[in-house]
């Protein structure tokens, strides 16, 4: 039991570190795309999330769950089902559902931001940055519970047998 639990804790540990990527990239698309190239709020979200998408694939695959036991193109489908339910139905309600929460009560947070940092952010940083913020929180827990139960669904066997094999080589 003490071995499945720490497992899981070194799992959930990855997991977070490639959303913390995955979150960095997204963050970066979704601010290029919206201020460069001056696309709409959720033109950007998408863009910024399909890019992630890729990165997000290869390192949960490789990385996070180590899991070859199936062909690659065989975890995909099921994991980019996952990953777009999780977009449109979690991240992108809850973005919007922050958007409109947020919608002309930003400048206490513009407020705090300048005085912890010298900052001056606009309204339009704020709105597209926090509520991105949010919606990924909530969809890197829909996300991981998703990949978890039905793409890369090893057995607690196998986990144990490659935890046994790595700690003894």
């Amino acid at each position: 039991m003490k071995l499945i639990l720490r497992l899981a804790q070194k799992r959930v540990l990855r997991f977070a570190v490639v959303g913390t990527s995955n979150a960095l990239i997204s963050f970066g698309v979704l601010n290029i795309v919206f201020y460069a190239f001056n696309s709409s709020k959720i033109v950007a979200s998408i863009v910024a999330t399909s890019c992630a998408l890729m990165f997000s694939f290869f390192m949960n695959r490789n990385f996070v769950f180590a899991d070859k036991t199936k062909k690659a193109h065989k975890q995909a489908i099921p994991f980019v089902v996952v990953t777009i339910s999780g977009t449109i139905i979690v991240l992108n309600s809850v973005y919007l559902l922050s958007l409109k929460l947020l919608d002309g009560r930003e400048q206490p947070l513009i407020d705090l931001a300048h005085a912890i940092t010298g900052l001056v952010l606009s309204q339009s940083f704020v709105d597209i940055n926090l509520s991105t913020a949010i919606g990924a929180v909530v969809a890197m827990i829909w996300n991981y519970n998703g990949y978890r139960w039905f793409v890369f669904k090893r057995s607690t066997a196998e986990e144990l047998l490659d935890a046994t094999n790595t700690s003894t080589a």
